[in-house]
């Protein structure tokens, strides 16, 4: 079984975006390992005990497996994940006895009426994939019931970081003049706005870089603006 389990996991590696350990030595990304506990510390995840939780962009399900084992009742996890993505999602659902529910969905295709309403719903990484990202935080609006987490890219400009700015990317296609990066970067500003506007209540910006004051300085220098992740919790 281990070296039919390496073999697969061996297969997989490249489609393998976080660090799962399959005991017996068998491991994808384990440079990762001191990073993604450093972001599980940052994320601030509340006691999810007995609680719904939506990972929006689940991939090969890192997290929706650790909201499961912190004692989510129930975790529903959605992408419109790869060939390789699923299959990498897929063999951790079966090698940890996962419960884990999951749908093909992009995230501006969801709504109540289709996958319910979450007391938890967790998007990181995908904000600046999205070709439509206010549509999209209104999408992931109708199905949070209580809490939505929200790590993303933020774009740091040289002045004016309070303006609610937003790159132009028309989805996952060349950014074009802004290929210097993969994504609709936004300012802290519009990430506020924008939730704001989406209809939650009340936003917290759990996390942002103690050097955002040298990235600015860099940006005024470079005539480039920086980017850094930015965590944000909102609340309906």
């Amino acid at each position: 079984m281990d070296d039919r389990l390496r073999k697969r996991v061996g297969e997989l590696q490249d489609s393998f975006y976080s660090p799962f350990d399959f005991g017996d030595g068998i491991a994808t990304k384990p440079h990762l390992q001191r990073y993604f506990a450093r972001r599980l510390r940052l994320l601030k995840i509340p006691d999810l005990a007995g609680k719904t939780v939506l990972d929006v962009g689940a991939w090969d399900g890192f997290f929706s497996f650790e909201f499961e084992r912190r004692g989510a009742k129930r975790v529903l996890a959605v992408d419109v994940w790869g060939e390789g993505a699923f299959k990498a999602f897929l063999l951790a659902r079966e090698h940890f006895n996962s419960k884990v529910e999951y749908k093909r969905l992009d995230a501006h295709e969801l709504s109540p009426d289709l996958i319910g309403t979450f007391d938890v719903v967790f998007c990181a990484g995908v904000l600046y994939h999205l070709r439509h990202p206010l549509r999209g935080l209104e999408c992931i609006r109708s199905v949070t019931a209580g809490q939505l987490i929200l790590d993303t890219y933020s774009l740091i400009p040289a002045v004016h970081e309070w303006v609610p700015h937003i790159t132009f990317f028309p989805g996952d296609k060349d950014a074009g003049k802004y290929a210097w990066h993969k994504g609709a970067f936004a300012t802290k500003g519009w990430i506020i706005n924008a939730l704001d506007a989406a209809g939650f209540e009340r936003t917290e910006v759990i996390y942002e870089p103690s050097a955002r004051f040298f990235r600015k300085a860099w940006a005024f220098c470079t005539n480039k603006p920086g980017v850094s992740r930015i965590i944000v919790h909102a609340y309906t």
